[in-house]
């Protein structure tokens, strides 16, 4: 089932985002490659450039770095569309090589499309929209589950989104703290609002990453928290996991030589290859919380585990006593944690040095 954490496996979308290029051809590639590389979910982004911006909207710096061409924000975008006959056969597409597909979006007038058309079951709102009211006020968490990015942003400005999206004040942000003040409510969305922690340049250097924010916000706001990667480490994603992230978003493209705004800090899919199978690696080696005594452990406790025996040679009647008692590895035995049990006790029999005191 979609975003179920009742596992320890976390859940791994494969950004597509704007590496298509425009080309539903390369888009079903990316969504092949999202497929080998053995990703829980493939994810574009649904926009209309002229509902995203105004004509004279500059680039990013990251944009600009990337394009290297004088050109305008919105003239960009354009390049970058594809339309709704496109994403729903890209849907199909995606269903018929058994991988979840569901997209970003940027605007409240395209949001019908993806939940009555599209009919996807997840949104996810990038980092750019957390303070984008008109479509935060649109969406439905009764109807699907929410994943929103905070890049770029503070507790405070992610306490007013979530509000706005539950459609109630169910936390409030006060002396730098975040209080859940609607129990009740809150029970509700635990399970159909999920946070990612991300930091919006892209590439992210590492001494931005500031990974340590995952535990911050799983610990103020009690939901489910994941990682939007922008760096360009296997690392980050793996110390994201360990530091308790649930899902893992990163950026892939079919190659970094490809033109356009995100290829160049995008993974190949070798790449993300290799960072899914170390996620799954982690994974294992995380296990779970309980403290138990492993399953190959129980060969070795007989033979590393000491006994009860006697320290030097004990006399029947003789009384046992810290001084000729001691614990050493042997075949079997009673463990040396009930040596009170023995203490004061007269031996019934002779034992020799060594010997097991039963």
């Amino acid at each position: 089932m979609i975003l179920n954490f009742n596992n320890q496996r976390s859940y791994i979308i494969a950004e597509a985002g704007v590496n298509h290029n425009g080309s539903l051809m390369i888009a079903k590639k990316l969504i092949d490659k999202a497929k080998y590389c053995n990703a829980d979910a493939i994810k574009f982004q649904f926009f209309k450039a002229d509902k995203i911006s105004t004509k004279d909207a500059k680039l990013a710096p990251y944009q600009k770095k990337n394009i290297k061409r004088k050109i305008s924000q919105n003239s960009l975008l354009k390049q970058l569309e594809l339309n709704e006959k496109d994403f729903l056969l890209l849907k199909k597409y995606a269903k018929k090589k058994k991988i979840d597909f569901f997209l970003s979006i940027f605007d409240e007038d395209n949001l019908d499309f993806i939940t009555n058309k599209l009919k996807n079951k997840i949104i996810k709102i990038p980092s750019g929209e957390i303070t984008n009211f008109f479509l935060l006020r649109k969406i439905n968490y009764k109807k699907n589950k929410i994943i929103l990015s905070t890049g770029m942003s503070n507790l405070e400005e992610i306490c007013k989104a979530l509000n706005i999206i539950c459609k109630d004040n169910i936390f409030l942000f006060k002396d730098n703290n975040v209080n859940i003040i609607k129990k009740k409510k809150y029970q509700k969305i635990k399970d159909k609002v999920f946070l990612l922690h991300c930091v919006s340049d892209y590439p992210a250097q590492e001494k931005y990453l500031n990974l340590n924010c995952i535990s911050t916000l799983k610990k103020k706001f009690g939901l489910k928290i994941g990682f939007s990667d922008h760096s360009r480490n296997i690392m980050s994603s793996i110390v994201a996991i360990a530091k308790g992230a649930k899902i893992i978003e990163k950026h892939f493209t079919l190659s970094k030589k490809m033109k356009g705004p995100d290829h160049s800090s995008s993974f190949t899919p070798g790449e993300l290859k290799l960072l899914i199978n170390e996620i799954r690696n982690t994974e294992i080696m995380l296990g779970t919380e309980e403290k138990k005594i492993q399953k190959c452990e129980k060969f070795n406790v007989s033979s590393v585990r000491k006994s009860i025996v006697a320290k030097k040679k004990i006399n029947i009647g003789e009384r046992f006593t810290l001084k000729n008692l001691t614990a050493k590895r042997t075949l079997k035995g009673i463990s040396p944690m009930n040596t009170y049990k023995f203490l004061n006790q007269k031996a019934k029999k002779n034992y020799q040095k060594d010997q097991i005191i039963l």
